[in-house]
């Protein structure tokens, strides 16, 4: 008798679509997206014509034009997770006439709300006789984005940030540090506290947090802490984003833990950007903006991507990595693992998992992530490391012999 309770959910990562054909963004990997009952993405723009940016925003263009909502609707996306650190930089106006053409298009945002009580409410979703239940978070906060009771703007999950000396300071001024970061308990349990409800509510329960530090393999201390917690209130997998490249996949309580999925589409053709983003953040990382795709200006290693395939059933997940690429046009594309982009990807994935132990059963495509709990916990690894982001400079020296080539 075939299993009634299964349904099978599509997950890519970082979406911003701002191109003269917004229907092509995803037209080489259609058919993976919709081998699913649903897809969802996590939204980096507003999609509008209102609003007013923010004097403070570093790099104003992460607001697109009202027609972008094509592609979205052509790749068949039923949702976007919205708390994310740029829906707020026209401020509630363009965020609510997004929430609101996103609905029109049969849309529906999460994570962004008119208070916080909205902000953070779990959507659910009826799939077949199946609930499907996703709750949005965001650590990436500048101020007044956040929504508060009286205010309008995305749900929050704040963290605190120390720098924690390596040796004595007294007797080895200048030693380097290692970054400590401590959620706000107040917000873990209210966000856990959803997460619990929402597991009441439905089968399954997909917990998405907006996390990390951009453009580096490294996780932060905080993102296994959180992860955790989250599974322990119920969540069934954790997705997380805003890295812009891949990180580890993790398992805890045989659920799997995505702490990266990296970008996906992400068009910023305006010539500006490219400008403010390497004036801006980027310099602090010493990386280039020459990404090598057109209208794309972030790091090169920030175009390997991924397609996770999830599948909820009564037995248990089973996730399915599908490693991609982000051509040289800004389109992303399924790799060919024989070929060296493939080989390249692919052993990417399988180093960055060799860090935290998580094994990967590679098939031709890609990766299954067996259904086992690995025995060994992320968050212990993470405080035991001495430097904190030791990929940063190896990236950076691969980025410079890149852009040398």
């Amino acid at each position: 008798m075939a299993d009634e309770k299964k349904i099978r959910v599509a997950v890519v990562g970082d979406v911003q679509i701002n191109r003269e054909d917004p229907r092509s963004a995803f037209v080489h990997v259609l058919d993976s997206l919709k081998d699913g009952d649903f897809r969802f993405c996590q939204l980096e723009a507003t999609i509008s014509d209102q609003g007013v940016v923010r004097p403070d925003v570093q790099n104003p263009h992460h607001r697109v034009p009202p027609k972008i909502i094509e592609g979205l609707v052509a790749a068949g996306f039923n949702a976007v997770t919205m708390a994310g650190n740029n829906n707020m930089d026209y401020g509630p106006e363009a965020l609510f006439d997004t929430i609101k053409r996103l609905k029109e298009n049969g849309i529906e945002a999460i994570g962004a709300g008119k208070n916080i009580h909205e902000a953070r409410q779990p959507h659910y979703f009826k799939i077949r006789d199946v609930t499907l239940a996703i709750v949005d978070t965001c650590s990436i906060l500048r101020e007044g984005y956040a929504a508060t009771k009286t205010r309008a703007g995305i749900s929050p999950l704040h963290v605190s940030t120390f720098y924690e000396p390596l040796e004595n300071i007294y007797e080895q001024p200048g030693t380097p540090s290692r970054t400590v970061t401590v959620p706000n308990w107040d917000d873990l349990s209210a966000v856990c506290n959803l997460i619990s409800e929402a597991k009441s509510h439905a089968d399954y329960v997909i917990a998405c947090f907006h996390w990390g530090v951009h453009f580096t393999y490294d996780l932060a201390m905080y993102q296994p802490d959180f992860a955790y917690a989250a599974i322990d209130a119920g969540a069934d997998t954790v997705i997380g984003t805003h890295p812009h490249c891949l990180q580890a996949i993790d398992t805890y309580k045989n659920k799997p833990i995505f702490y990266s999925m990296s970008n996906f589409v992400f068009d910023q053709p305006e010539r500006h950007a490219p400008q403010s983003l390497k004036t801006g953040y980027l310099r602090f990382y010493g990386f280039s903006t020459e990404s090598g795709a057109r209208g794309n200006p972030h790091p090169r290693h920030c175009r390997d991507t991924m397609i996770v395939h999830l599948t909820f059933s009564k037995s248990g997940i089973t996730a399915e990595i599908t490693p991609a690429h982000i051509g040289e046009d800004a389109t992303p594309r399924i790799v060919d693992k024989t070929t060296p982009e493939g080989k390249r990807i692919f052993g990417l994935i399988k180093d960055l998992n060799a860090e935290w132990q998580t094994d990967l059963e590679e098939t031709p495509l890609g990766f299954v992530l067996p259904l086992r709990d690995k025995g060994i916990d992320t968050r212990a690894l993470v405080r035991k490391r001495m430097m904190s982001y030791p990929w940063l400079y190896r990236l950076k020296v691969k980025e410079e012999q890149c852009v040398s080539e």
